[in-house]
């Protein structure tokens, strides 16, 4: 995986800037209520355009915002894919919150007590659901390859292929979900500076979008979009 082309290949663009700023704008919509949904799912979809350009061979795989629909459409489907694969965790979680409580409820004489019982029993289990959760995400990851390889939900929600596929190559799964992290981290270095995270989070959206799409040529798979490339004008260039 060429982690320094994932980097820099957003400075390959001559309308880098463009595509950036417009992402940019978009992501000022996060402070607003309701609104925010819809950009955080369109900037999911731009990453996942951006994987799914990368695999398709696009050197330019940085995306345009003529189709800001079809960013919406990957965003939506990238957010029940990560829900899907949560589920059973936040089944798991709220079943023992509601346990706690029955037996809080059922021993404490006072509010005072309750609190306390179901306050110590959360800082208690919190550490064992956030390493499912970070154990859930090479699987969420390969679901959403699994997703742009096929262009259909349903083989992201085949539990079993998806299994499969992780377990075949678990230190690469493993790899790619740091990288995530590392994105994050960039991502956030931006919010020291208010308007910085405007370019940074586009940007680290765009870097991780580039490695998945490298995932995604090293799975040798045909995606299901059609996203064949051909060069653009030379009055483009």
């Amino acid at each position: 995986m060429d982690i320094g082309k994932a980097f820099s290949f957003v400075f390959d663009d001559e309308q880098w800037l463009t595509s950036i700023l417009v992402a940019g704008l978009i992501t000022i919509l996060f402070f607003v209520p309701i609104v925010n949904i819809f950009a955080i799912l369109i900037l999911m979809g731009y990453m996942l355009e951006t994987a799914r350009n990368v695999a398709a061979g696009n050197p330019r795989p940085l995306p345009k915002w003529n189709d800001i629909g079809t960013k919406l459409s990957l965003g939506f489907s990238s957010f029940l894919i990560g829900l899907v694969y949560m589920l059973p965790l936040l089944i798991l979680s709220l079943l023992f919150v509601c346990i706690a409580a029955g037996l809080g409820g059922a021993s404490a004489r006072n509010e005072n007590a309750l609190v306390a019982v179901l306050g110590g029993s959360f800082f208690c289990f919190l550490p064992l659901v956030i390493l499912a959760g970070l154990a859930l995400q090479p699987l969420v990851l390969a679901a959403t390859a699994r997703y742009l390889q096929t262009g259909s939900l349903g083989a992201a929600f085949r539990v079993g292929e998806v299994f499969s596929l992780v377990r075949a190559d678990m230190a690469g799964w493993l790899i790619l979900f740091l990288l995530y992290l590392l994105c994050s981290v960039v991502a956030s270095a931006g919010s020291m500076i208010v308007i910085g995270f405007l370019f940074t989070y586009p940007y680290s959206q765009a870097v991780f979008g580039h490695l998945l799409g490298q995932k995604l040529i090293q799975l040798n798979q045909p995606t299901g979009y059609g996203t064949g490339y051909s060069p653009p004008p030379a009055s483009m260039l």
